[in-house]
C-alpha cells in the first residue's frame, strides 16, 4: 500500500507531539527514499528494501549540512520543547550519527538550554560503541520492541539478513537510559495478544525499561491487513503491564 510522503528536508516541525509536545523533526536521511534497516509491515513509509549498515551508499546529508539546518531552526523565535531525531527510516544508520549528536547536544545546550533531546530508533546498531554512546546522549531514547521472539521480529519488523534479535536485545539490556516504544498490531499477524504477546511482555519484564509508550496503527502501512488495535485494548495492555510488572507504561490512541 502507498505510504505518507518522506519528508522532504533535514528539518521538519516543529509538529505537536502526543508524546512530545511541540517537537522539532530532525531527518538524517536521504529526502529520496525510505533508508531503514527495517521494511516494517505496519510502516506509515510503505515498503522498502532494506539496509545493511551506514556503510551502505546511501545519499545521506553531510553532518555540517544537518548541524547548520539544526542550528538555523533552533535560532527561529517559537517553542521548541523536544528535538527529535526520526526522519525518513533509521537515524542511527548516518556514518556520522554520534557526531551529529554531539553538535546537536552543544547547539541545544548554546540556544535553546530548556529543550529536550529523543530519538526514534530501531535499536538495530546499538551493538555499535559509537552509537550506543551516543544513545546515551537524548532525554528520551525510544528504543522500538515490537516482539518479545525471534519468530515475530522477523514476521513484524522484518530486518536486514545481519540483525540478530538477541544481539538488540542484548543491547537494550545495557543501554542505562532505556525506553522502549512498542506498535501493537492486530490482523493475521499480531503481538497484541495470545504467545507473541506473552513473550513480548515478558521480555519488557526482564528489561524493565524506565518507561515503555505502546500505540496502534493510525495512518496507511506498508502491508494490507495490518489491523489497528483499539483504544480498549491498548487501555487493557497499560494495566496489564503496570499490574504484573511495575512497569511505566503510557498509551496513546
Amino acid at each position: 500500500m502507498a505510504g505518507i510522503q518522506l519528508q522532504s528536508g533535514t528539518i521538519y516541525g516543529p509538529i505537536f507531539s502526543r508524546r512530545f509536545g511541540r517537537s522539532l523533526g530532525i531527518n538524517l536521511l536521504s529526502t529520496k527514499r525510505k533508508v531503514c534497516s527495517f521494511n516494517c509491515i505496519y510502516c506509515e513509509y510503505g515498503s522498502a528494501c532494506v539496509v545493511e549498515s551506514s556503510d551502505e551508499k546511501v545519499d545521506f546529508p553531510s553532518a555540517s549540512d544537518v548541524l547548520i539546518a539544526v542550528e538555523k531552526a533552533m535560532k527561529k523565535p517559537r517553542t521548541i520543547e523536544y528535538l527529535t531525531l526520526s526522519g525518513n527510516g533509521e537515524p542511527t544508520l548516518h556514518p556520522e550519527f554520534a557526531y551529529i549528536v554531539e553538535g546537536i547536544v552543544w547547539l541545544r545546550n548554546k540556544l535553546r538550554p530548556d529543550s529536550k533531546m529523543a530519538i526514534l530508533s530501531n535499536g538495530s546498531r546499538i551493538t555499535d560503541p559509537g552509537v550506543f554512546s551516543a544513545l546515551q546522549r537524548f532525554d528520551m531514547p525510544m528504543m522500538k520492541l515490537d516482539a518479545g521472539d525471534e519468530d515475530t521480529f522477523h514476521t513484524i519488523n522484518r530486518p536486514a539478513s545481519t540483525i540478530d534479535f538477541d544481539e538488540v536485545v542484548r543491547g537494550y539490556r545495557l543501554l542505562p537510559t532505556l525506553m522502549v516504544q512498542s506498535m501493537l498490531i492486530d490482523g493475521h499477524i499480531f503481538n497484541a495478544w495470545g504467545d507473541a504477546y506473552e513473550a513480548w511482555v515478558c521480555l519488557l519484564a526482564k528489561l524493565q525499561p524506565i518507561e515503555v509508550h505502546i500505540y496502534s496503527v493510525e495512518r496507511p502501512t506498508a502491508e494490507e491487513n495490518v489491523v489497528s488495535v483499539t483504544s480498549s485494548r491498548l487501555r487493557q495492555i497499560e494495566g496489564d503491564l503496570r499490574k504484573r510488572f511495575g512497569l511505566v507504561v503510557k498509551a496513546f490512541w
